[in-house]
C-alpha cells in the first residue's frame, strides 16, 4: 500500500515540527502565548473512544499545533519552514484550509484595504 503523499515524508515533517515548536512561542493568529506542555483534557474523551479506561483523549483546544500559511489543499508545502507556524489549535480549526491573512481578516472582521494610485497630471 502507497502512503499518502502528504504523509510521504514524516522524519522530514517531525523535523519541521520540532524546529517550529522550539523557535516560536506564541500563535501566528491570535498573537497569544502557547502552551506547548498542553496535550489532552484529563477526563474528557471523544466520540470514537473505544476505552472509557483511557486517562482523556480529547485534546486541548489551547494545545501548539504548526500549521501551513498557505495550507497543503491549495500547494503550500508542509515541509517549507517559511510556510509553518505555531499556533493554538482552536485557532488551527478555525484557520481551517484559508492563509493566515485570509484568516486575521475573517477574525477581525475588516476587509484589507488596497491603496489606489493616482498618476500626477505631470507625468
Amino acid at each position: 500500500m502507497v502512503a499518502p503523499l502528504h504523509n510521504a515524508n514524516g522524519h522530514r515533517r517531525r523535523q519541521v515540527v520540532a524546529r517550529v515548536k522550539a523557535e516560536e512561542h506564541d500563535c501566528a493568529l491570535c498573537d497569544q502565548h502557547v502552551d506547548k506542555t498542553l496535550n489532552f483534557i484529563a477526563g474528557e474523551h471523544g466520540k470514537k473512544c473505544p476505552s472509557r479506561d483511557c486517562i482523556g483523549c480529547m485534546p486541548d483546544p489551547m494545545r501548539g499545533e504548526v500549521d501551513e500559511d498557505v495550507p497543503r489543499s491549495r500547494g503550500g508545502s508542509p515541509y517549507d519552514r517559511g510556510n509553518t507556524h505555531l499556533m493554538h489549535r482552536k485557532c488551527n480549526q478555525f484557520k481551517s484550509d484559508m492563509t493566515i491573512a485570509e484568516a486575521r481578516e475573517k477574525l477581525h472582521g475588516a476587509k484589507t484595504t488596497t491603496r489606489t494610485v493616482t498618476a500626477s497630471p505631470i507625468w
